[in-house]
């Protein structure tokens, strides 16, 4: 390669941050003048960065000084400035509701300071703002449910968490935990004391009433997620900035 070509891609890649392939183009289009080509990076990335974001240009090439022309970067720093971070995991993961609702229970771990060992701290899950400590009970409770079994699920803080599914109107979501809740102290007092804990809990598990209840859960699962997501929607102000 011609060392003052070489010399010339090497000075426009400490002027822009910019791939071998496209600065080598950008020589080419601009007779081998580095200073030419790095403005016209930087004039056609403001164009883009302008369309993806909606700013004015002016606006637009400040960002990207400022981000020392890289685009992820500018367009990150936007969104920062626009969104509060709930806001960033609802738009980023609007596909994937679950992973969404996992992010912003980490986050409120994170800005609450909450106290863990291996499961929350229910009581200061109490002293939460109202909508944040309903989205956290729900939220704990339900992985507990899906790491130890939803029979276990029903002595992990059930009265808590049927307040909140009422709180959210799911009536009959609270109301098949409350019968599955009911028919497994039937069936433990029934039996409790002439089975081990092993039969006691195969007898739980195999009973008909018991499997209905549970299978209620299941069915109705995916519209708490749904219900949860809308309810980060519906009071976004109580949720971390």
């Amino acid at each position: 390669m011609d060392p003052t070509h070489t010399q010339a891609l090497q000075h426009l890649r400490t002027l822009i941050p910019i791939g071998l392939r496209h600065a080598q183009a950008l020589l080419e289009r601009c007779a081998g003048d580095p200073q030419q080509a790095a403005e016209l990076y930087k004039t056609e990335l403001t164009q883009v960065l302008a369309d993806k974001s909606g700013l004015p240009p002016e606006h637009a090439r400040e960002q990207l000084h400022n981000a020392g022309y890289d685009l992820s970067r500018a367009l990150q720093a936007i969104e920062e400035a626009r969104f509060t971070l709930t806001q960033r995991i609802l738009r980023q993961h609007h596909r994937n509701p679950g992973q969404a609702l996992d992010l912003i229970a980490q986050a409120i771990e994170t800005a609450e300071q909450l106290p863990r060992q291996y499961w929350l701290d229910f009581e200061r899950l109490q002293q939460l703002a109202p909508a944040p400590r309903c989205f956290m009970v729900l939220h704990e409770w339900l992985a507990y449910e899906g790491w130890e079994g939803f029979d276990s699920a029903l002595h992990f803080h059930l009265p808590q968490a049927i307040a909140q599914l009422r709180h959210l109107q799911l009536e009959a979501l609270a109301h098949s935990l409350e019968l599955a809740d009911q028919r497994q102290q039937q069936l433990r007092a029934t039996h409790a004391e002439r089975e081990s804990p092993i039969e006691l809990a195969m007898r739980i598990n195999q009973d008909p009433q018991f499997n209905s209840c549970q299978e209620g859960f299941k069915q109705q699962r995916p519209q708490l997620d749904e219900r949860l997501y809308q309810w980060v929607q519906l009071h976004i102000e109580q949720f971390p900035a």
